[in-house]
């Protein structure tokens, strides 16, 4: 499943899923262009990473969810490599508030970055793919998205809700311009993202307990199944949610 001489972008690429599923894409022979928001730091960290693995790969600014700084990365990856192959909607928000605490910027910020932003990336991305014949996204969602996974979770939901729909929903209208488009549906992976909720022991024997597998996911695990979307296997795989979760929602 090589991805040898592919341009990838990852966005939220410097840290947890993104930062696997960036270095995952190098070690398969890509070029990655790994975004960021602030955390300058981590990117240049896995950017020499990347580089030490022998392949290439470049740092790019950009809040997703505002147009203009995504059509300037799209621009700036473009430039540098003439094209994009495969693009990887990882950038994500996970607010903890219960229903009646939750207010409304935060539900308006977990739907900018979680779903408006995953539609501002791909429709930028999505017409350099058209012209050069077309490509893969892949939208990092969660089973969040399907199953209610908690009391403090609603805006997160809602908004991991839509990107599921969406993405059925694109690989239904960039279908014509051979543009494969499919999500991965992470369990509960140790991550930053996690932190909150990983920190409370009985929360974490909980979760592992009502996991087939007994055990919490690892960035690794979804890196290596967004290598499987990235890549030419997957040809014939569109408007599908995969679910990596050690059989949680089973």
């Amino acid at each position: 499943m090589s991805l040898k001489n592919k341009v990838a972008i990852v966005t939220g690429g410097s840290r947890g899923i993104g930062r696997a599923i960036s270095i995952q894409y190098a070690r398969e022979g890509a070029l990655v262009a790994l975004n960021y928001l602030s955390d300058r730091a981590s990117a240049n960290e896995v950017v020499k990473t990347i580089k030490g693995l022998g392949s290439e790969a470049i740092a790019v600014q950009a809040d997703v969810a505002d147009k203009r700084q995504v059509e300037m990365m799209v621009q700036n990856v473009v430039k540098k490599w003439q094209k994009i192959d495969i693009l990887v909607n990882n950038a994500g928000v996970a607010p903890f508030a219960g229903f009646f605490e939750t207010t409304e910027e935060v539900l308006d910020r977990s739907m900018a970055v979680n779903c408006k932003g995953v539609f501002l990336v791909s429709q930028a991305v999505a017409r350099v793919m058209a012209e050069k014949g077309g490509g893969k996204i892949i939208n990092i969602t969660s089973i969040s998205g399907v199953k209610a996974t908690g009391p403090l979770q609603t805006a997160y939901c809602a908004s991991k809700g839509a990107a599921n729909m969406l993405t059925k929903a694109m690989a239904v209208a960039l279908a014509p311009y051979k543009i494969n488009v499919n999500a991965i549906l992470p369990g509960t992976i140790e991550t930053d993202l996690n932190r909150e909720i990983l920190k409370d022991p009985a929360t974490k024997d909980n979760i592992i307990k009502a996991t087939p597998l007994k055990s919490l996911g690892r960035p690794e695990d979804i890196a290596q199944a967004a290598v499987y979307l990235g890549s030419d296997a997957a040809n014939w795989v569109t408007g599908a949610l995969i679910v990596v979760d050690g059989g949680f929602i089973a």
